[in-house]
């Protein structure tokens, strides 16, 4: 058997989408493995909170790069690469932030910033948990998931996302964290309104789930408990 078959017979067992998906995973297991790393040397150094900050993120990383192994095929994608960009635009105007010089340093507004990004982080790993095989990167429909973070709001990673923008920029704030976190939130925003269209295509229910759920903040209601706990 020559080299061009063994690729041909390989590249049907597995689809496209799915090398994106085993790429994907290294990727975040890459970086999953980074946030263990920073762990065990701040907790060497004694810095407890860092340490307990690192293992949430990479508790969160690990889910994220195990979901991208078991989510099934999509019913309904986005057209485009619009929404693409919008979406990298989105997850990624984060990562240069850090690499800024710090601006503003008290003690209190670096541990609130820390306790702050690991609840939102918490907060990402139940929204993770919920989805499960529904997760997605880019605008994609395969259910339609209402329960849990999602009984609360529409978007709860988008949410989440947004939130971790504001908290990694105060440290760092200045024109260069203003235009990067600007940007990075804008993205997170034109990237649930997308994944909507590819949803309310998809799903005919979605509108009546969209007219009771926020998109981004959560509010009371009746009946909230119970369609939280699905």
């Amino acid at each position: 058997m020559n080299v061009g078959t063994r690729r041909r017979r390989f590249s049907r067992r597995i689809p496209a989408y799915r090398a994106g998906d085993i790429a994907l995973f290294l990727i975040w297991a890459v970086f999953a493995t980074a946030q263990i790393t920073r762990m065990v040397d701040e907790a060497r150094h004694g810095d407890f909170l860092a340490a307990g900050h690192r293992v949430v993120i990479s508790i969160a990383y690990c889910i994220n790069a195990a979901l991208f192994l078991m989510r099934g095929p999509a019913v309904a994608h986005g057209s485009g690469l619009q929404p693409r960009l919008i979406a990298f635009l989105g997850s990624w105007m984060i990562t240069p932030i850090p690499l800024l010089p710090l601006t503003w340093r008290p003690d209190w507004l670096l541990a609130t910033t820390t306790v702050g990004l690991t609840l939102v982080y918490a907060f990402a790993i139940w929204a993770l948990l919920t989805l499960r095989r529904n997760f997605s990167v880019f605008p994609e429909a395969r259910n339609l998931v209402r329960h849990g973070p999602y009984a609360l709001v529409r978007h709860p990673l988008y949410a989440v996302y947004i939130a971790a923008y504001v908290l990694v920029a105060l440290p760092y704030i200045g024109p260069a964290a203003i235009v990067l976190a600007s940007l990075g939130i804008a993205g997170e925003v034109l990237r649930a309104r997308h994944e909507e269209r590819v949803l309310r295509g998809a799903f005919p229910e979605y509108g009546a789930y969209a007219e009771v759920t926020p998109r981004f903040w959560p509010r009371l209601r009746p009946g909230l408990l119970s369609a939280i706990r699905g």
